[in-house]
């Protein structure tokens, strides 16, 4: 059975009100309480405590329709078409709280010296108007407020001291900013200019029209988009096209999140597709390694033990060379001397033959047939424990064994090269 997670919320949502939520989490190997997470997570209804008490009684209990998801009512929402304009409320009537605290900053500023009065608080959006427009500035931003709250757009505190705050849904953000067009001063004969960073400039006053920009950075308001009062577009107007830019905004962050999701999905399921294949691919090549090295502990043990055979036999050799040269000096002491020995050939000959007696491989107990002859390898369990071996210690007349030599096909090679002697070959020559 697929795991609860590769459902879709249609399918999740037939399950649950198909059986118990105790069933659904024996059939997956979960708990109860992760079911439940699982609807929480996709916005499933589930079946109340005494549905299925109904169900087992003979009544037929309703069954809740699955509702849209709070994704699909907020896009649903947005995208609903809008008035062509919106009016400004009456002069004194209650402003949202944030729009009443923006016109409170307002008059309450000190105006530069274009006239304008410039506002860049984190609770309220960025303005630069002057304090005639203060109202009516405050009452188009009560107006955008009122059409998107209801879609839980939010106009939220920034977390800078160095912008102003910004609408947000979720995790997306979209910065708004207020500013009053300037225009040159008329002339009246006495010219005013002033020095700024650029050079000489011309005086220019506030004209009395504003423009709104959106952006979704805080700091890039050059390159967003901006709309401005004239003398084709009213004030009212313009609130409508702000109202659709901000809801279009967030309906396309919303889906583009959602697109997002689904490929971080596949990539998710991808990659775990690669690593099980991974994991198989692994696992056959450490089962590869172990047969491989299970057969060269068998190698090993079976070429060891044939080595503990020649070892034991050369050492055997060098005994008996031993032995018989301890009785030849013996009876040569003897011939010279009448058959006696003097008190000091004794100790020689004692001493010698406690030396040659460790020559032999008999006190070892070798060859013991069931610890040093041949093995079943079928008998030997995968990964040991292996046959031991004796391991004696290589006689000095018994020479190394040489390493094959491998020759690389190329030029000044051999392509038959001459094989080692065979083993062991001082003895068989």
């Amino acid at each position: 059975m697929p795991s609860l997670s590769t459902l879709t919320r249609e399918e999740l949502y037939e399950l649950v009100w198909s059986k118990p939520a105790t069933a659904i989490a024996s059939d997956f190997g979960i708990s109860d309480v992760a079911v439940a997470k699982h609807c929480k997570k996709h916005e499933v209804p589930r079946p109340s405590r005494g549905y299925w008490a109904k169900k087992e009684a003979g009544r037929n209990p309703r069954k809740q329709a699955l509702p849209p998801t709070k994704a699909e009512s907020f896009l649903k929402a947005a995208e609903k078409p809008t008035a062509k304009s919106f009016h400004l409320p009456s002069a004194g009537s209650n402003l949202h709280p944030i729009a009443a605290e923006l016109m409170a900053a307002i008059r309450s500023g000190r105006p530069d010296s274009d006239q304008r009065v410039r506002v860049r608080e984190a609770t309220v959006p960025e303005v630069e108007i002057s304090k005639v427009l203060a109202e009516r500035t405050a009452s188009a931003f009560h107006v955008i407020l009122e059409q998107t709250e209801p879609l839980e757009i939010f106009f939220r505190k920034s977390q800078s001291s160095y912008s102003g705050g910004h609408f947000r849904r979720g995790q997306d953000r979209l910065y708004f900013k207020i500013e009053e067009i300037l225009i040159e001063k008329p002339a009246n004969g006495r010219g005013r200019r002033y020095v700024g960073w650029q050079g000489l400039r011309e005086q220019k006053v506030p004209s009395g029209r504003l423009e709104f920009s959106l952006s979704t950075e805080s700091w890039m308001y050059r390159d967003a988009k901006k709309w401005s009062e004239d003398d084709k577009a009213s004030l009212e107007s313009i609130l409508a096209q702000l109202v659709r830019e901000i809801r279009r905004h967030f309906a396309e962050a919303l889906k583009r999140r959602a697109k997002e999701a689904i490929e971080r999905e596949k990539q998710r399921v991808e990659w775990e597709r690669q690593h099980k294949e991974y994991l198989r691919k692994e696992a056959i090549r450490r089962q590869k390694e172990s047969e491989e090295r299970h057969l060269k502990s068998l190698d090993s043990a079976k070429q060891g033990r044939e080595e503990d055979l020649v070892k034991a036999a050369e050492w055997w050799h060098r005994h008996q060379a031993a032995e018989e040269f301890l009785a030849a000096c013996e009876r040569r002491w003897r011939d010279a001397q009448d058959q006696s020995i003097t008190r000091e050939q004794e100790a020689w000959l004692l001493w010698a033959r406690e030396i040659i007696a460790g020559l032999s491989p008999f006190p070892s107990g070798y060859p013991d047939p069931s610890k040093d002859g041949a093995f079943d390898s079928e008998e030997v369990p995968f990964g040991g424990p292996y046959p031991e071996t004796r391991d004696f210690p290589r006689p000095p007349t018994m020479p190394k064994i040489p390493a094959p030599v491998v020759v690389q096909p190329g030029y000044g090679s051999s392509a038959h090269p001459t094989p080692p002697p065979p083993y062991p070959f001082w003895i068989t020559g």
